[in-house]
């Protein structure tokens, strides 16, 4: 009965919406026509009060429909914000997981990088210590080398000054016989010219006696030779 009731008010509203405004004697007012409408009597039209009820009540269900849409808006809005806090909370979870694992990355780095300089430092000594015993090493052997060098210097000195003094000594006893030499030449030149200029000598003993003189004069050219390279010696040794 009352969904019937309610499909009536209905079916009065559109007539009224679809219909101009009819006044009580049925004539239709707004229009140029006299047409007469003639209201169809219904049988199970409801009283106004009826229908006040009924749209009180229809009121009432509209409210309490808003105030669940209301409800079920702000249910969904709770879930919402729950959800964005939970999000919010997860991230800030997940921010706050990054930063420690990041922490203990950066705390392992810096651990790593103090591993390797204490390494770098204790390399770097290890080698300065052996680049300091090089060195001294170094300089131990530069120092019995240059000991050495002097040595052997001060022998070669010592010997070249006793070459220079042979040689000097050789050039003397050269010089000697050099001059001996000239000696015995000059006393057999003087022998052969005497013996010439009397005319006492044969054709023999002359040739004989010229290739004494010539033998001589060939002894000091000889020793002449020799003395040069006795001086020779005296140079080398000298410089």
């Amino acid at each position: 009965m009352k969904l019937k009731n309610i499909a009536l008010f209905a079916g009065l509203l559109i007539a009224q919406v679809s219909l101009a405004q009819v006044d009580e004697t049925g004539t239709v007012t707004g229009t140029t026509s006299t047409t007469t409408i003639v209201t169809p009597v219904l049988d199970n039209i409801s009283s106004e009060a009826e229908l006040k009820a009924q749209k009180e009540q229809l009121k009432a269900e509209q409210k309490l429909q808003k105030e669940q849409e209301k409800a079920i808006k702000a249910e969904e809005k709770a879930a919402k914000e729950k959800a964005k806090a939970e999000e919010k909370a997860r991230k800030e979870a997940e921010k706050a997981k990054k930063a420690q694992e990041k922490a203990a990355k950066e705390k392992a780095k810096a651990e790593e990088k103090a591993r390797k300089e204490a390494e770098k430092a204790r390399k770097a000594e290890e080698k300065a210590a052996k680049e300091k015993a090089k060195a001294e090493e170094k300089a131990r052997k530069a120092e019995e080398k240059a000991a050495k060098e002097r040595a052997k210097a001060e022998k070669a000195a010592l010997k070249r000054k006793e070459q220079l003094s042979k040689a000097n000594s050789e050039v003397s006893k050269v010089e000697a016989k050099i001059a001996k030499a000239k000696g015995d030449l000059a006393k057999e030149q003087s022998k052969f010219d005497i013996k010439k200029a009397k005319g006492s000598l044969s054709p023999k003993d002359e040739a004989k006696l010229k290739g004494k003189l010539l033998n001589k004069q060939q002894k000091i050219n000889s020793l002449g030779i020799d003395l040069i390279k006795a001086k020779e010696k005296v140079n080398k040794y000298s410089n």
